[in-house]
């Protein structure tokens, strides 16, 4: 098997060191919110599969010693054995991460639907002294808001905590963490990726509710009022927070103008991920004609 089954690898590597900055840096957040999803499920996949096909090279110890030396195969094609039980015990690995990434996603999801039951409204409100609020996806979303919090805020701040808190519903940006979650537990080089891709989500709702409310400064001012009241709680992990990332950077945003549009820093992103999924494709054809030489 040729090189081409290990630049997924490399490829992955690469997006994680330069994928996360990049967006951060020269993207909008929609753009970088999509990018980073998009490029974190393909590189994901292709990685697992070129970990597949390293596996699957080990066919070659189960078959008869009559069909494991031929000479059709060229031997700089077979792969150590070494590197392929490791890359069998990666895949593993990384099944039981993402099994056990679902499970306690949808224990905490239960749990914070508990917190919505029996409401009625898009806005629950918690009789709570700590200031908290966050976004419940599922079953069409809720707002969850304590009294603690809404005390804190005056009434034009409150708009603009509920406008960013429902542009995450609208937005559906719990797909987007889901989906990030998802890759990394297959590939745990994109760890990075969680962080910048959460920042980005926030900065989206972020503008959504000062395009809302027609006023940054506002919304600038309602998101430190809110850090400032909520310091020292945190949100659930799996909800939507208001103030639990980035909470200085989005405030410095916010004073600045809108970040402009650059699709080909996105493009050549998603194009990095691309190039993993070429490789696999060529790595597919080689351990077919590789298959084919052992078996005839």
């Amino acid at each position: 098997m040729t090189i081409a089954v290990y630049v997924p690898l490399l490829v992955a590597v690469l997006f994680a060191a330069v994928g996360p900055r990049l967006a951060l840096r020269g993207l909008p957040p929609v753009a970088g919110v999509w990018t980073l999803s998009v490029g974190s499920a393909l590189i994901a996949i292709a990685s697992c599969w070129s970990l597949a096909l390293l596996a699957a090279t080990l066919v070659d110890e189960i078959l008869p010693d009559g069909h494991r030396t031929i000479g059709v195969v060229d031997e700089p094609t077979l792969v150590n054995d070494v590197v392929a039980g490791m890359a069998a015990v990666l895949l593993v690995v990384g099944a039981v991460r993402l099994t056990l990434d679902r499970r306690a996603s949808r224990a905490m999801h239960r749990e914070l639907r508990a917190v919505c039951a029996g409401s009625h409204s898009d806005l629950v409100v918690l009789a709570d002294a700590a200031p908290q609020a966050f976004a419940v996806p599922g079953g069409g979303g809720r707002v969850v808001v304590s009294s603690g919090m809404l005390a804190a805020l005056s009434a034009p701040e409150r708009r603009v905590l509920l406008a960013h808190e429902r542009a995450h519903l609208r937005a559906h940006h719990h797909w987007h963490a889901e989906v990030v979650r998802a890759a990394i537990a297959l590939n745990p080089l994109l760890v990075g990726v969680r962080t910048a891709s959460a920042f980005l989500c926030e900065r989206w709702a972020d503008e959504v509710a000062a395009a809302e409310v027609g006023d940054r400064r506002l919304t600038a001012t309602s998101l430190a009022r809110a850090a400032l009241a909520a310091a020292g709680t945190s949100c659930p992990p799996a909800a939507l927070g208001y103030h639990g990332v980035g909470v200085r950077g989005r405030v410095a945003a916010l004073q600045a103008p809108p970040a402009r549009s650059r699709p080909t820093l996105a493009l050549a992103l998603l194009g990095l991920a691309g190039v993993g999924l070429a490789a696999d494709v060529e790595a597919t054809g080689d351990f077919l004609r590789m298959t084919f030489g052992l078996l005839h």
